[in-house]
């Protein structure tokens, strides 16, 4: 009688516990425009949108660019983090670049010096006729170099934090180093402390 007491115990408990309820984990899908709720004084992806899109209308006012004989070409340099946020600094350069090749068609092209390895490799392979290769074209050099820095300026009070960031972009003359354009997007947010940008 004892055995069957502690029988019905144990069954009575998993039969409870396997009723409890698994928390469950809930999401939203927002557009990168709309702001989270997450607060924080960094960096948010509207940040990133408003500056980027700024970047590429201001861009193309450029005289270089907009007087240009022929197609400036335009490689991307890294952008300098001098803030206490750990981002991916690309993003920028990399939406900048892409607001640009969307709606300025003609105006400016990106060379892809980052995958230079790759081009020089598919090129032997064609002159070596191991690929077929519908035309013989010259690589471009650069005319112009997009670069920027994130600048920013921290204070903290308590559990209170205060963070100003300048975001500021440059076109380079690849020739004679010249700046001949440049232009920012600042931000400055008030917050409490314990939200990690990555």
């Amino acid at each position: 009688m004892k055995y069957l007491k502690l029988l019905l115990l144990i069954l009575f408990t998993m039969a409870l516990s396997s009723c409890a309820s698994v928390p469950v984990s809930h999401s939203n899908v927002i557009l990168p425009d709309n702001d989270d709720t997450l607060g924080g004084t960094g960096i948010e992806s509207t940040d990133i949108l408003t500056a980027s899109r700024k970047m590429a209308i201001s861009i193309l006012e450029v005289p270089e660019i907009m007087n240009a004989k022929g197609t400036p070409r335009v490689a991307i340099l890294p952008i300098k983090n001098n803030t206490r946020f750990i981002i991916n600094k690309d993003i920028f350069t990399q939406k900048i670049r892409i607001e640009l090749n969307k709606n300025a068609t003609g105006k400016v092209r990106f060379l892809a010096r980052d995958r230079m390895d790759d081009i020089l490799k598919e090129r032997e392979a064609k002159r070596k006729n191991l690929v077929t290769a519908s035309k013989e074209g010259d690589l471009y050099g650069v005319d112009l170099y997009l670069t920027g820095e994130l600048t920013g300026l921290s204070k903290a009070v308590s559990n209170n934090r205060s963070d100003y960031i300048l975001m500021s972009f440059q076109l380079i003359d690849a020739e004679t180093s010249d700046i001949v354009w440049e232009d920012s997007y600042e931000i400055k947010r008030v917050g409490e402390a314990g939200v990690v940008y990555q």
